[in-house]
């Protein structure tokens, strides 16, 4: 079965650090940016081809007393559900600890990346793959066991080799995986980290493009970086919300939001601090 023509994963830090400002970041960012996303048309473009497809990565912190660092759902076209998924997200634990950032955005670039075997970096070029880091916590800094990283093949250079051993790597040499891979990484974040700004300049795949900039007056102090290449993003973060959901909605309480549940295959790591 052909992949979607577009993907996107939301990868979310699932700690309480998140918490307080999630129903803020999904009504005024990731819900507008997802329902553009699926729009069947974008201003003087009309869009062909199969529904777009998201998926769900949620990461917590990283150290012995995590109980699992990665959560993922399956692929999904209905944007109802994926909103679901996100309301039901359970923020807990963290909040003085580093995250497992970089096992998150490894697990999203995996299950963007599809079949683990080689593929052609040059097969199905047109294809649009996205991912958005939505953190509140820096990411742990030594470099950490990490599956599925490219690897540049040395007889052709348009063949990108997927490694079946892990690699050692931290969240920036991830990020930097994402621009050999094709997939777009934006950022958003209720805090001014600069860790997290150097996550989304390694993931950049023109390092010398202007970063795209976001009205967002209402939140000041929010870290908000999107991909120069996420256009359906940008779109929506520069236009009303088209939704069922008022800007100042809650989405969530995080205090009696049950536990997400997934549809499709999950994947648990355990914690390697």
């Amino acid at each position: 079965m052909a992949a979607a023509d577009r993907q996107l994963v939301v990868a979310v830090e699932g700690t309480a650090a998140l918490g307080p400002y999630w129903s803020t970041i999904v009504a005024e960012y990731v819900e507008k940016i997802v329902r553009s996303f699926c729009a069947s048309e974008l201003p003087g473009q009309k869009l062909v081809g199969t529904p777009p497809e998201l998926a769900l990565v949620v990461f917590h912190t990283h150290g012995p007393y995590s109980a699992f660092d990665v959560q993922r759902s399956g692929w999904t076209k209905d944007v109802d559900a994926f909103l679901s998924w996100l309301s039901g997200i359970l923020f807990s634990g963290g909040g003085f600890s580093e995250a497992s950032t970089c096992e998150g955005l490894a697990e999203a670039l995996k299950i963007l990346q599809g079949n683990p075997n080689t593929t052609q970096g040059h097969q199905n070029h047109e294809a649009q793959k996205h991912c958005i880091l939505v953190a509140a916590s820096n990411p742990y800094p030594l470099p950490t066991p990490v599956y599925c990283l490219p690897t540049q093949s040395t007889d052709h250079k348009e063949n990108i080799e997927t490694s079946k051993e892990p690699s050692i790597a931290d969240a920036e040499t991830v990020a930097k995986s994402f621009a050999q891979c094709s997939v777009s990484l934006s950022v958003i974040s209720p805090k001014q980290l600069p860790t997290l700004k150097a996550i989304y300049n390694a993931g950049k795949r023109n390092l010398r493009a202007a970063d795209p900039s976001v009205d967002h007056a209402k939140n000041p102090h929010f870290l908000v970086l999107l991909s120069e290449n996420f256009m359906e993003a940008r779109t929506a973060l520069s236009r009303p919300l088209h939704g069922n959901l008022a800007p100042n909605q809650t989405i969530t309480k995080m205090d009696t939001a049950p536990a997400v549940t997934m549809p499709g295959p999950t994947s648990n790591g355990n914690s390697s601090g």
